[in-house]
């Protein structure tokens, strides 16, 4: 199909992939599961499991003796996690954590230890020397506040932990809560006060720990989650033609706290940023100008910085060149990939899915591996790619610029004067934003084996001396459209228009030829016929084109290379990337990521009959367009006839992904059609909602390397598991359409 590509590339991890994969499988069972099956309360075989490996972590009996725990279970999959905070004496020891899993069956898994050995006899007093008010005034001191002397006491000290509460007054928003607990301090753990206040200017919310001996700060953690980046978001809206540049905020803690529960700058687990640029847990972002996937400041610029607050305000400017807004682009990848990240966090891609993430938090899989993307990368134009490594290597993101369509405004004679829609070729010269004018003439040549008629441009033109200098009008048909073009340059043209043969549907003309240097573009039957039929009696047009767009700030491309992450690792699972490689699994590779943009941008007020095309930003078309594929999305068939039938002329994988895609799209609208759509795509319940889970959990139930067959069937496992069959009419409905 002569599309633009945007192909899933694995090639450059390959190797290391087949020789790592058994290495990946061997530690990812060992991090599943660490014990058989077992009936039982999940909190009572964790709390067993524990006591039984307690030498393995190095733990004495007094050190399991004595935690407070917190538990929960995904309904989705039944798994218990649970959470234990170390205490001696009843006092919290700071940063004494430990986490575990037990999965439906029984099985304890994702076992991760902070607890102190040796804890109390480690502890350097039991008794404060200061009381609660003069941490609190060590604390003032500390963080440069009013002096605390005039906070009411609302809470006397109570119990072991002597726990206290002051009024805010001058230091905080809120009340101050105040208790003993110990701070490790290398080798010993120090009685410490506790404290927890959030500054009057509301820009820091510090949870403290002060030495109750010497009203030192030990240490101090913000829970402030600041950021806001300045992107075209969020979802519906994906692209610069759908709304301005917002100052969208970062992740909201109620729709994101299990996905980025420490914001998205976070990566050691700990409160508080790491990073101020555009780097975190989920994704390392910057522009990569030279294409060597080796970041350098003097070349590449700096990475966007939001400063303390992580305010990412950084302008975008159309009329431009991209570099000048590198900074925007780079901010709108940054804040894409960590919104695709929590919203595939919602429906299933987890850390024990394998996904993208620095820290794990203790909840199982491989981390160290965040998703690195370029924004502006100079290994390619026209393009997006990705390579996608088992879990515990990070993937790598590449967005290039696209050098934008050509497009057609006849300007004589008046009978058929206008602009003409037109198809863009992924060859030639690219005008960038300038223009190539002159006359039209049809291109002649011979009738012979190479091409069957004498207009089709298959052959050197017979008029090559009457073409120099002017635009050569060719039909489509039989050969390679690189070599109609190629002719039409030897004859002296200054560029190529080549009319569609078979209808009027736009196409992108594929093929590659570093030769070819003039323009060129792809119109319909019909105009191309008008044109033709006035040619010779002063045709004369313009080709225009249009600046060069940036990929990184076109949200459906960017979401599109994300879900190859995605599918890669679920489809056999996140130790074996390698399952989406035959023609027909990697065809529905590049499906389901058209799907996944498709459904990130629906919208309520739609029906599934609009023209959706994918990609339409980058190459200067309408938000309607045909894209960078061979239709735009729709359930109408006046839009888009794709069915299972025109597998044989479509190409791999792009082209059979778009049977897949729309298919899918069908089901979609199906299902939205019986539940309503919602809004929410991250905890809503809609029919929008229910497909994408659907689609999620099938990719997890296919075998490696699926056929059509067997990911349709996966559906139908999926909606029997998660709805009883509910749906099996509806999605037979659309599979019997397409």
């Amino acid at each position: 199909m002569p599309t633009k590509t945007l192909p899933l590339r694995v090639a450059p991890y390959a190797l290391s992939a087949l020789l790592l994969v058994l290495d990946f499988a061997a530690h990812a069972q060992q991090a599943r599961f660490l014990s058989p099956p077992r009936e039982g309360r999940a909190a009572d075989i964790a709390l067993d499991h524990l006591q039984a490996r307690r030498a393995q972590l190095g733990l004495s009996a007094t050190d399991l003796g004595d935690f407070r725990s917190r538990s929960f279970v995904k309904s989705r999959s039944g798994i218990t996690h649970m959470n234990l905070r170390q205490r001696v004496r009843g006092l919290d020891v700071m940063g004494g954590d430990l986490g575990l899993a037990v999965d439906a069956e029984g099985r304890v898994f994702g076992l991760w230890s902070h607890f102190e050995a040796d804890a109390a006899a480690r502890t350097n007093r039991d008794v404060p020397g200061l009381s609660a008010r003069e941490a609190l005034a060590a604390a003032a001191r500390a963080l440069s506040l009013p002096a605390a002397a005039d906070n009411a006491v609302l809470r006397a000290a109570t119990g072991v932990t002597r726990e206290t509460l002051f009024e805010g007054g001058a230091l905080s928003r809120d009340d101050i809560p105040a208790k003993l607990v110990y701070q490790p301090m290398g080798k010993t753990l120090r009685l410490a006060w506790d404290l927890v206040l959030r500054v009057p200017a509301g820009d820091h919310w510090w949870h403290l720990q002060i030495d109750a001996e010497t009203g030192e700060l030990l240490a101090r953690a913000d829970w402030m989650h600041h950021g806001s980046y300045r992107s075209f978001g969020p979802p519906p809206v994906l692209n610069p033609d759908q709304g301005p540049a917002l100052l969208n905020p970062g992740p909201s803690p109620a729709r994101t706290a299990d996905a980025s529960p420490l914001g998205w700058h976070d990566t050691d687990g700990l409160a508080g940023a790491e990073f101020t640029d555009t780097r975190g847990n989920n994704a390392v972002v910057q522009v990569d100008r030279d294409g060597n996937d080796v970041f350098n400041a003097a070349v590449d610029g700096a990475r966007p910085d939001g400063g303390a607050g992580l305010i990412f305000d950084f302008a975008f400017d159309p009329n431009n060149a991209p570099s000048a807004s590198s900074q925007a682009a780079a901010t709108n990848l940054f804040y894409w990939n960590n919104v695709a990240h929590d919203i595939f966090y919602s429906y299933g891609f987890d850390e024990a899915s394998g996904n993208f993430q620095t820290h794990n938090y203790g909840q199982g899989g491989l981390s160290g591996d965040p998703m690195i993307a370029d924004a502006q990368d100079g290994a390619g134009t026209n393009n997006a790619q990705i390579g996608v490594p088992p879990d515990g290597s990070s993937a790598r993101m590449e967005m290039f610029l696209f050098t934008g369509p050509t497009r057609l405004v006849v300007t004589a004679p008046p009978s058929v004067a206008g602009q003409y829609p037109a198809g863009g070729a992924l060859f030639g010269g690219n005008l960038d934003g300038g223009s190539v004018s002159g006359e039209v003439l049809q291109a002649l040549d011979a009738v012979n084996a190479a091409g069957p008629t004498s207009t089709d441009g298959c052959s050197p033109f017979d008029n090559a001396a009457a073409m120099s200098g002017k635009i050569a009008l060719i039909d489509r048909g039989t050969c390679l459209f690189v070599e109609k073009v190629a002719n039409a340059q030897a004859a002296g043209a200054i560029a190529a228009i080549v009319a569609n043969n078979a209808g009027d549907t736009l196409i992108n003309m594929a093929g590659t030829d570093p030769t070819i240097t003039i323009p060129s573009l792809f119109i319909g039957q019909s105009n191309g016929a008008a044109l033709a039929a006035v040619s010779g009696s002063g045709l004369f047009a313009t080709l225009a084109g249009v600046p060069v767009r940036d990929s990184a700030l076109a949200a459906g491309i960017i979401i599109h290379e994300y879900a190859h992450g995605v599918t890669a690792r679920l489809t056999g699972g996140a130790a074996n990337t390698s399952c989406l490689g035959s023609n027909q699994s990697g065809s529905m590779g590049e499906g389901w990521s058209d799907f996944f943009a498709l459904a990130f941008g629906a919208r309520p007020q739609d029906t599934g009959a609009e023209s959706v095309g994918i990609g339409t930003y980058p190459t200067g078309q309408a938000l309607d367009g045909v894209g960078i594929r061979s239709h735009p999305y729709s359930t109408d068939f006046a839009v888009n006839d794709l069915t299972l039938a025109n597998m044989a002329t479509q190409n791999v994988p792009h082209g059979v992904g778009e049977i897949w895609a729309v298919t899918l799209w069908e089901i979609f609208w199906q299902l939205v059609a019986a539940y309503g759509f919602d809004a929410d795509l991250y905890q809503g319940n809609g029919g929008n909602n229910r497909t994408i889970q659907l689609v999620m959990d099938a990719l997890s139930l296919q075998p490696c390397d699926p056929t059509f067959t067997e990911a349709r069937d996966a559906l139908f496992q999926a909606d029997l598991a998660l709805n009883g069959s509910a749906n099996q009419c509806l999605m037979w409905r659309a599979f019997a359409k397409r």
